[in-house]
């Protein structure tokens, strides 16, 4: 599908969907998209002015892409007729599912929620959706089967006085899975020193306090702590996977862009999104490397990545050093303006990813401040010359903002990213006119 047109409407978008490892995938009728996507940027009838490079966040397989590029790409009406521009919208895919979100069959009481649950899968159909999400090998695939069988037999009751720590076999089995996702190294978003025991420990101790922060009441339960740490470790390898694929695929795309064409480029990513728009303009390898020319926005929806990731000098107290994503936001890798939006409602970044990352030690991603806590509920932290907007209004059109170039503003948006679905919260409520009006107005601040 390299030209979608949504339906009932006559707004169209180019999709490009990549593999694990970043790599396009030709779409079904061997059409590359991207050739598409750039020859139409290169058009010279077409004059386009504005490339828009959007990502996905986790949780979302490829139909679940083309609903919410629908719906971001569907909703707003920008008033394009004076201001002479002519903007592309590139949607990528990727894959980023976290976790499986279905009932497991136990033997004999249910794991996870009520074992009549028509939709339950067994063991093996588990371990067959972990290792797809973790792109398991034959090894991983036997130690997923180990953690997932254990969980799936216990009995509270029955497993009482086995509480206090994991088995061996079940300890052993985690030990071998973190290690080839590379959780016990110095991968940068990872964490290091990743212990499954530890994450158990504090797991089971939170189950009296904790409502479901990571679905369906994952704390409630003995056999739920046990997976705990199993969740942690694949919402760790889908943001990994954010990472790896911003700095190859999502990278390359918009060096591309820029090469087929002097337009404008602006970036917005959601959740993890934001982690892939963020690696897009860092670029890939230890020390970062900026695009060809800065690209000239970014907007970062309900970011699930740390609210210190972009600090030039974070806080002592929390590990010190600089942000894995510093230098995005200085002018030679961004030249307009950085805008991050938080709302209260979001209970994905507001409750579980602190609770991901203080269990993993994160730091990296303020005497006021936490240590962790993603920029979806603090904002980009740590960055001099941060700017404070207003809150944005119901029916706002950011007419009133004079954004300035390389600048970062944080934008409380609860007021308008408010609509509460399940345990996320409003944290896919993004279909709003207001934020469409919003990344307008950053795309033409120098007009």
């Amino acid at each position: 599908m390299a030209l979608r047109r949504i339906p009932g409407t006559d707004r169209e978008y180019h999709l490009i969907a990549y593999d694990a490892h970043g790599h396009e995938q030709p779409d079904s009728d061997g059409t590359i998209a991207s050739e598409a996507a750039l020859a139409a940027i290169a058009d010279p009838a077409r004059a386009i002015t504005d490339v828009f490079v959007i990502s996905h966040g986790w949780q979302g397989d490829y139909q679940d892409a083309i609903a919410q590029y629908d719906r971001w790409v569907g909703a707003g009406d920008p008033d394009t007729a004076d201001d002479g521009v002519r903007p592309l919208v590139i949607g990528v895919h990727w894959p980023s599912k976290a976790w499986s979100e279905r009932t497991v069959a136990a033997a004999p009481s249910g794991l996870l929620g009520d074992e009549s649950d028509p939709e339950a899968i067994t063991v093996d159909e588990a371990v067959d959706e972990y290792a797809a999400i973790l792109d398991a090998s034959a090894e991983v695939r036997a130690a997923l089967h180990t953690v997932i069988a254990h969980a799936a037999d216990i009995d509270p009751e029955r497993d009482a006085a086995a509480s206090d720590a994991l088995p061996p076999d079940v300890a052993d089995a985690y030990r071998s899975i973190a290690e080839s996702l590379g959780a016990g190294g110095d991968e940068p978003l990872l964490g290091s020193g990743w212990d499954a025991g530890a994450v158990f420990d504090e797991s089971a101790a939170e189950q009296a306090d904790a409502d479901g922060l990571l679905g369906d009441g994952w704390f409630r339960k003995l056999r739920e702590a046990v997976l705990t740490p199993l969740r942690q470790l694949t919402f760790w390898h889908a943001k990994n996977q954010a990472r790896e694929f911003g700095e190859t695929g999502a990278a390359q795309l918009v060096r591309a862009i820029m090469a087929a064409s002097p337009a404008r480029v602006h970036l917005i990513g959601h959740s993890f999104g934001t982690v892939v728009v963020s690696g897009a303009v860092r670029g890939g390898g230890e020390v970062a490397s900026p695009p060809p020319r800065p690209v000239d926005s970014l907007l970062l929806v309900q970011g699930a990545v740390s609210l210190w990731a972009f600090a030039d000098h974070v806080p002592a107290h929390i590990g010190g050093g600089r942000g894995y994503f510093a230098d995005v936001v200085t002018p030679s890798f961004t030249a307009g303006p950085i805008v991050a939006t938080r709302s209260k409602w979001d209970y994905a970044v507001g409750r579980f990813y602190p609770l991901a990352v203080a269990l993993a030690g994160q730091y990296l991603l303020g005497d006021d401040l936490p240590t962790y806590g993603g920029i979806g509920t603090w904002g980009i932290q740590g960055v001099p010359g941060a700017v404070e907007l207003p809150p944005l209004e119901p029916g706002s059109r950011s007419d009133a903002v004079d954004f300035a170039d390389a600048t970062v503003y944080n934008l409380d948006a609860a007021l308008v990213i408010d609509r509460l679905d399940g345990a996320s919260g409003a944290h896919n409520d993004l279909a709003h006119d207001e934020l469409v009006q919003l990344a307008w107005r950053m795309a033409l601040r120098a007009d």
